[in-house]
């Protein structure tokens, strides 16, 4: 059977784009996904009454952002409620909020600097961010100013939420461009039922505009003919297409599943030296009563280098407390945990290869109950998703991300929504796009509808979204 898009991998980028494709554009659309569910990192599952995400998320822009408009173009927008949410930080045994609450912690000059440099990026346009692309995020707060180690460890801590990378490696343009757009947003959110109704809500548009969705179907391989993408192979059949979108992972999409010889030998040696974004330790806390108010709490380990931490990780020299990220799910929808219950996600963001997770699952658990004493006594069990675990489900060496949003792998040195193969695209958190997490991956499928139109008229409806 022909389609006129067939989509590879239904995560974020790739429902976004059939969303647009099938509901905006009538387009008959494939989407072929390996796993028995869509919706990548923002799947959910059951456990004991609670509902629990693949993932540790919060919605940077939530209904204020890309995934709104998504919504709106299928009339799902009534489908999803949310929570906001504004994030503290936990350090030294105090709960603040970031920037005010660093006043009086770090010297006054120091505060200032971090003011003025909030208030540059707020203002900043595109082209100027841009600018800013190949430059570390280290390296771009030393040149305002802010050398105060506190203040430093504050903006990491931002930064690896937002990209999953430290900020020595993270993309100062990308860094500015995330902080933002949340900044006039301000809408971080959560939405009510877990991350799973948010896949839900965009499948059920998709089908109920046409698309067809095919589950447990993953492709081998890349039908090309005469040097042009015309369809795909799973186990046991053939689609053909005039466009090929991926929203697989873009190294395996381009080294594995297009036949050997096909990528120039410029680009195959490119896109082989591309790395990811951090993985993530998860551990999922089921509490007999509840333990906190608060519904997203970020902790800084004082005195911590991101370079050495790194190393440290790596090398399995792990420190007595962990940075961790730590959404309380259930304080932004009791549909989450039952009656009287609370749930709590602690994710440590760490490099793949980091050894021993058994021994830093402890430390992550030990960690959390500093944090908030009256965990220890209210834990029932827990859920714990290694990188490993990770991997498993979304490929991409476990990342939280995709590629990492790394000063040398952003703007121009980023993958291209469009492939040296003809008719053979790609979309998601690995090409395009700007954004935090899933708000990139939707970005990347509206920059994929831009290049499209100006190719075909046929897909220029898509355009001013």
């Amino acid at each position: 059977m022909n389609y006129d898009v067939i989509v590879i991998g239904g995560g974020i980028g790739g429902l976004a784009f059939s969303a647009v494709a099938s509901a905006r554009l009538g387009k008959k659309v494939l989407l072929l996904e390996k796993n028995s569910v869509v919706g990548g990192r923002l799947s959910s599952f059951k456990r004991g009454g609670f509902t629990l995400d693949i993932g540790a998320h919060v919605i940077s822009q939530s209904e204020k952002g890309p995934l709104g408009s998504i919504l709106r173009i299928l009339g799902k927008e009534n489908d999803i409620s949310w929570e906001h949410v504004r994030p503290m930080t936990s350090y030294k045994n105090e709960i603040f909020a970031f920037p005010k609450g660093l006043a009086g912690r770090i010297p006054d000059e120091q505060y200032s600097a971090i003011q003025s440099t909030i208030k540059e990026i707020i203002n900043m346009s595109d082209s100027d961010s841009q600018k800013m692309d190949n430059v570390d995020l280290r390296t771009y707060l030393k040149q305002k100013g802010i050398s105060d180690p506190l203040a430093l460890a504050c903006f990491n801590n931002i930064v690896m939420i937002y990209v999953c990378v430290p900020y020595h490696r993270a993309s100062a343009g990308e860094f500015i461009r995330c902080f933002r757009q949340e900044a006039r947003s301000r809408a971080s959110g959560y939405p009510v039922g877990g991350c799973g109704v948010i896949a839900k809500a965009l499948a059920d548009g998709i089908e109920e505009n046409g698309a067809l969705i095919r589950t447990s179907n993953k492709v081998k391989e890349i039908i090309v003919e005469n040097g042009q993408a015309v369809g795909v192979r799973t186990e046991d059949a053939e689609y053909r297409a005039p466009v090929i979108v991926s929203n697989a992972d873009g190294l395996r999409t381009l080294l594995d599943l297009l036949p050997a010889g096909i990528l120039p030998e410029k680009e195959y040696s490119r896109v082989q030296k591309m790395t990811y974004s951090y993985s993530m330790l998860i551990v999922r806390m089921a509490l007999e009563h509840s333990v906190t108010d608060l519904k997203l709490i970020t902790h800084i380990v004082e005195g911590l280098d991101s370079r050495r931490f790194e190393e440290d990780l790596l090398a399995g020299r792990f420190p007595d407390e962990m940075p961790l990220f730590m959404p309380v799910p259930s304080n932004f929808s009791s549909e989450c945990a039952p009656e009287g219950y609370q749930l709590i996600t602690a994710g440590a963001i760490i490099p793949y290869e980091t050894p021993d997770i058994e021994r830093l699952e402890e430390i992550v658990v030990n960690t959390a109950m500093k944090i908030l004493p009256g965990l220890k006594d209210a834990l029932m069990w827990r859920h714990v998703t290694s990188p490993a675990g990770l991997h498993a489900t979304v490929v991409e060496n476990g990342a939280i991300i995709g590629l990492g949003q790394t000063a040398d792998q952003v703007g121009k040195s980023r993958l291209g929504v469009e492939t040296a193969v003809p008719g053979l695209y790609l979309c998601g958190a690995e090409a395009g796009g700007s954004g935090v997490g899933i708000e990139l991956a939707i970005n990347s499928a509206f920059e994929l509808f831009a290049n499209l139109g100006e190719k075909d008229a046929s897909w220029k409806a898509a355009n001013n979204l």
